[in-house]
């Protein structure tokens, strides 16, 4: 399916015989033209941006022409650094509790 995503992302041809080319197709087109959108509940959109999200995922090219995908992979990013400085500050507050207990017992 990621296959397909990035296929038809790319793909030109009215035609294209590549297998769900064109529904894929019609998805974009229906996410620029779509009033609903997913946050409105719009269940093609939510279908069209879980597979967006696990192209982005799993994607490794820096020029990437999947619609969104730069986007994603930045917010990925920032959520993963978001969630490595809560386990830094975590850890940091377990290390002085840990600290503090041995200077009570030790005192």
């Amino acid at each position: 399916m990621l296959d397909l995503l990035v296929h038809a992302s790319q793909c030109r041809s009215a035609h294209c015989q590549y297998p769900n080319c064109r529904k894929v197709k019609g998805l974009f087109r229906h996410g620029m033209h779509c009033k609903t959108r997913a946050s409105g509940g719009c269940v093609l959109c939510k279908k069209m941006w879980y597979l967006l999200q696990l192209h982005a995922r799993a994607c490794k090219e820096s020029e990437c022409h999947v619609p969104r995908c730069r986007d994603l992979k930045e917010h990925l990013r920032r959520l993963q650094q978001q969630s490595d400085s809560r386990r830094r500050a975590a850890v940091m507050e377990m290390m002085r509790q840990r600290a503090a207990e041995v200077a009570n017992n030790a005192g």
